[in-house]
């Protein structure tokens, strides 16, 4: 209980393909799945772009990880580190945008449904339809 799962997809309308909408679906116990079509931007940052480094990102650390030298191994983890949170920024801020607040884990705070009610219409100029 209290754990809430999110998974984050890309989809394409041709296999095989990179695709350019991701699927956001959040998971909690007790409540309905929710899945939320984030198209990506090209004038942004392009999702294609995004995951290329982090894939960089990925290899450079499997390569750290095997470097004997202490000083060298911080100075190379440093730099991941650094590189690593302004991919994440760009993610949330430039790809996921308004659509971040569904990560963020729902706590037992009163109130809580009246915050939705009051965020209802801003999510609906971010493109949330009823369903």
């Amino acid at each position: 209980s209290g754990v809430t799962v999110c998974v984050l997809t890309l989809v394409s309308v041709q296999p095989g393909s990179v695709g350019d909408t991701l699927l956001l679906t959040r998971l909690e116990k007790g409540t309905t799945p929710v899945t939320i079509r984030i198209p990506t931007m090209p004038d942004k940052a392009p999702l294609r772009s995004v995951l290329s480094d982090f894939d960089a990102i990925q290899k450079e650390q499997k390569e750290a990880n095997s470097c004997t030298d202490k000083q060298d191994w911080w100075l190379r983890r440093s730099e991941l580190d650094r590189r690593m949170k302004s991919l994440i920024e760009t993610l949330e801020t430039q790809v996921l945008g308004c659509w971040r607040v569904a990560l963020i884990p729902t706590g037992p705070e009163p109130g809580l449904a009246e915050e939705a009610a009051r965020l209802h219409p801003q999510l609906g100029s971010c493109g949330w339809r009823d369903s």
